[in-house]
């Protein structure tokens, strides 16, 4: 969040929309703004303004504004919260949804432009508290318009307003600018806020959509291709397969889009990087031709900035962290790993997911990110290697000359499937203290996975209540899940703590051999790790080293507890297969049984003698 000192944002806005002669002329020709006493024409005091119904004044004046520089557009609407919205008609907007029961409405955060509060006597008000409150309106913009790269909401008292903006890098907001004072900034920002143009008030046009009926019925995204060709891809669906909801951060926006001249599907996302991260399109350059990880056909490394979208100069502020869009082209895969549906087909997935880990690990890159949403099924029919595909190398690093990948941070990644070390991470606070992250880190991670799925479905991919230790992992502070997770690794050897029977009876003896046998693996390296903490600082750099190598030995036994299991389900498979066949066989068809039933009466009516006809007396 950064509060600006200065009108410099505000003032700066939209002037290629609304000239100052233009401004000047509306001006001197409103009825609803006096140049002799420089303000606009509201009621003469607060308590008369309150008393009628407040809205109306400044619709009136609002609408004026937005027909003299737009012609026929629809007026800005009322509604109860927030208190007025400017309509939008374009490629981008739909009516809104509704559930099933529920009255269908013509307004929702689906078809607006922008959001208008008006609070009379609202000036003593906190800027933090006006700010939660914008941010709640455009939060609701960015989930209902995916392809919305900033929000601007504009708060009015009595005789101010502030311009509150938000983007990928979070919110900022103007002082209070007296619009009576200066009309000029404030018809501009009207102007801009309801511009028809989707690209001003914040839409990335090269997403765009067929409407009939008000609804979008399909649509097209346009990027460029690996020559750096304009290239056109139908939209699969008119929403996004996946977006993430929160205003800050990555902004993750992925499409399904279907090549006319391949046919084929393919997956494009949109991602807002930090720009002192490592794109994630290094690493999948990097990763082109490795099995096991997810396939870059194409990208767009640089698509704009969120500096840029703020329009002038930013101050230096720790609060400021300027992200860069990203679109990159990517072969489509199938559901997240949650998605199997045989015993067979977890294991070949995650077994190939490993692999894929090490492939990606020998060229130099470590995901440090593993999750169950980062591992996918492969496509239907898939040969080995390709069964499970590791995905998102947002968080991936290149390690450095000396081989070392950066340090431990508790931040990255989902706390369920972090190592015992990363979660230990968030107590260090000497640089001294700090561990790099290694290849150990994300295979424990995979054992989360594989723990999850396990505790938390049966062998058919059917969901159970979460188990309290998925809870536990969940929902703790980093601390209490560390600890946790030691009693459940580290801890194994003193403490035994199997899998409850509820939990095991729902999977085959071979998938609860992977998991003891991968689970026993790791227990004495994971030991090893947490004892870093605890020996001295010229030891560390030496167990570091000794475990650094023996990578190889890690993968590939780790990857033979994962084979050993699939061939045993191979087996178990083509068993039943055998046995089904063979009962198949056995079993007669009706028309034989009939034949068959017919034939023994036959056979039995000719082969007993005659029955002895009894003596009566």
């Amino acid at each position: 969040m950064v509060e600006l000192k200065d009108q410099s944002f505000s003032r700066s806005l939209y002037h290629d929309l609304a000239s100052s002669s233009a401004v000047d002329n509306f001006l001197k020709t409103s009825r609803y703004y006096s140049l002799p006493q420089r303000c606009w024409k509201l009621p003469q005091n607060y308590s008369k303004l309150l008393e009628t119904n407040y809205y109306t004044p400044f619709r009136n004046i609002i609408a004026s504004i937005v027909r003299r520089f737009w012609g026929a557009a629809d007026p800005p609407a009322h509604t109860s919260r927030p208190s007025l919205v400017i309509k939008a008609k374009g490629s981008s907007f739909q009516l809104p949804r509704v559930r099933q029961g529920e009255r269908p409405s013509r307004i929702g955060f689906s078809n607006i432009a922008t959001c208008i509060e008006i609070h009379i006597d609202d000036d003593a008000r906190p800027a933090s508290e006006q700010l939660a409150q914008a941010a709640i309106y455009a939060r609701q913009i960015f989930i209902q318009q995916p392809n919305r790269r900033f929000v601007r909401v504009m708060k009015i008292t009595g005789t101010h307003l502030r311009l509150f903006h938000f983007d990928r890098s979070g919110a900022q907001y103007t002082p209070p600018l007296d619009y009576h004072d200066d009309p000029h900034t404030f018809v501009r920002l009207i102007v801009g806020l309801s511009s028809p143009n989707e690209a001003d008030i914040g839409l990335d046009t090269s997403v765009r959509w067929t409407i009939e009926n008000e609804r979008k019925v399909r649509g097209t995204l346009t990027t460029r291709a690996a020559d750096n060709t304009e290239k056109v891809y139908q939209l699969v669906h008119v929403d996004p397969v996946f977006s993430r909801s929160d205003i800050q951060g990555r902004g993750t926006t992925c499409w399904a889009v279907s090549d006319s001249t391949s046919g084929e599907v393919l997956l494009v996302k949109n991602a807002w990087r930090s720009d002192c991260w490592t794109p994630e399109f290094i690493h999948l350059r990097e990763a082109l031709g490795v099995s096991g990880v997810a396939q870059m056909v194409s990208c767009e490394p640089d698509r704009g900035s969120t500096k840029a979208l703020r329009s002038f100069a930013l101050e230096d502020s720790v609060e400021f962290e300027t992200r860069v869009e990203t679109r990159v082209v990517m072969k489509c895969y199938g559901h997240s790993i949650a998605h199997f549906t045989s015993a067979r087909q977890l294991l070949c997935a995650l077994r190939d997911a490993i692999a894929g880990h090490r492939n990606l690990f020998k060229k130099g890159t470590l995901h440090r990110d593993v999750s169950i949403h980062n591992i996918v099924l492969g496509n239907g029919g898939a040969e080995p290697g390709e069964r499970g595909i590791l995905i998102d190398l947002d968080m991936a690093t290149r390690c450095n000359e000396a081989g070392v990948h950066p340090d431990l941070d508790w931040r990255i990644g989902a706390q369920i499937f972090q190592s015992i070390m990363l979660l230990h991470s968030a107590e260090f606070e000497e640089p001294e203290e700090a561990i790099p992250h290694d290849h150990l880190d994300d295979l424990e991670s995979f054992l989360y996975v594989l723990t999850y799925i396990i505790y938390h479905y049966d062998c058919h991919g059917v969901s159970h209540p979460k188990d309290k230790l998925l809870k536990l992992w969940e929902t703790s502070a980093a601390f209490g899940a560390a600890e946790s997770k030691e009693i459940f690794l580290v801890g194994m050897d003193c403490m035994p703590n199997p899998i409850p029977k509820v939990i095991a009876a729902r999977w085959p003896k071979a998938v609860l051999d992977v998991f003891s046998s991968f689970k026993g693996f790791l227990q004495p390296l994971a030991k090893k790790k947490v004892s870093l903490m605890y020996i001295d600082l010229e030891d560390v750099s030496t167990t570091l080293n000794q475990l650094a190598s023996e990578v190889d030995r890690h993968y590939e036994e780790i990857i033979r507890i994962f084979d050993k299991g699939i061939d045993t389900l191979e087996k178990m498979d083509n068993e039943a297969s055998k046995l089904k066949t063979r009962n198949t066989k056995n079993v007669p068809s009706p028309s034989s049984q009939k034949r068959a039933l017919k034939r023994a009466r036959e056979e039995s009516t000719c082969s007993q003698p005659p029955a002895k006809r009894s003596n009566l007396s």
